[in-house]
């Protein structure tokens, strides 16, 4: 008992000394697409997370929380009319609300071709909306199914930007193979100095969060070793899983935007199972490469949609 006492401390005062840098990065939705990432997009996505955070951050929270008050869910006004690149680097999802339910206009996957798999491919779904089912929430974040039948992902809203969560998709009447998977937000590239510092004063706060659903969740368990040790391992593992995530985001060492989203997510997953409403899980990892070196994808133009449904072609080298 005493070694198991000894590894909480541990872990607990690991957390305590992890500096609060960096944070997140709100983005304004609701409007026409734009290219994210620009000044007027930091400063009232630092606005909007300001007012967020006062409702959320309030005393108490209530028995069942530890006293630890919610974090709320990202909504989809934070991503609607915008258009992001996986990774900041490559492909377009474009996601628009003209009515009340959001809908995916475009869909361009970067990918490799299967009879060449050393040679880059695209593919572009546009033409008409892509349709999103309502699903369950995913620890906590409303959560959608993309409804195609040779791709099937889910999408998570994260704050101005989303979580694809699926397998590797084989278009084979496009010969390519492409992986969704991961988190699309605005370019690496086109995110400045004031929005790196949005994002780090944002980021700490997520941290805070994050922290402080953690130990609540510790107080939860009481004196039940096995669950106590569940969300031990879950907390010491999220840091990893978060690198790598993260690492292939474009700049992320600039900027921290994806980091700051997974961040925010934990705290939101957190505080959904101490509301009983799932267990809060560290991000799956992305699948692994396959052995063999294969050439990076290539930033795509994201201006100029293409009106044909479905086609391929291999991609600049």
């Amino acid at each position: 008992m005493k070694r198991f006492f000894y590894f909480v401390a541990a872990v607990l005062a690991g957390l305590w000394a992890v500096p609060e840098v960096q944070a997140q990065l709100v983005l304004p939705g609701a409007v026409a697409p734009t290219p994210a990432g620009s000044a007027p997009a930091a400063a009232a996505g630092a606005a909007s997370a300001k007012k967020r955070g006062k409702k959320a951050s309030g005393k108490g929270g209530g028995p069942e929380s530890g006293g630890v008050a919610s974090t709320r869910a990202p909504g989809e006004e934070t991503v609607a009319g915008r258009q992001f690149q996986r990774n900041g680097a490559s492909g377009v999802l474009a996601l628009e609300r003209p009515a009340k339910a959001l809908e995916m206009s475009k869909l361009v996957l970067i990918g490799y071709q299967i009879s060449k798999p050393a040679e880059l491919c695209r593919v572009d779904i546009s033409g008409g909306k892509i349709n999103l089912t309502p699903g369950p929430r995913h620890e906590g974040l409303i959560s959608y199914q993309v409804e195609l039948e040779a791709c099937p992902v889910s999408m998570d809203i994260l704050e101005g930007a989303v979580r694809l969560r699926g397998r590797v998709c084989k278009f084979k009447a496009a010969d390519c193979s492409a992986d969704p998977s991961g988190v699309w937000g605005p370019p690496g590239a086109s995110i400045g100095e004031a929005e790196a510092k949005a994002i780090e004063k944002l980021r700490g706060k997520a941290d805070k969060d994050a922290r402080a659903g953690f130990r609540a969740a510790l107080q939860k368990a009481g004196g039940d070793k096995s669950q106590s040790t569940q969300i031990v391992r879950d907390q010491a593992s999220f840091s990893s899983a978060r690198e790598e995530l993260c690492r292939d985001y474009a700049r992320e060492d600039k900027h921290g935007f994806c980091a700051s989203r997974v961040t925010l997510a934990r705290a939101v997953a957190l505080s959904a199972q101490l509301r009983g409403e799932g267990a809060a899980n560290p991000d799956d990892a992305p699948q692994k490469p396959k052995p063999g070196k294969k050439p990076r994808p290539k930033r795509v133009d994201v201006a100029a949609p293409s009106t044909a449904p479905i086609f391929m072609a291999p991609a600049a080298r």
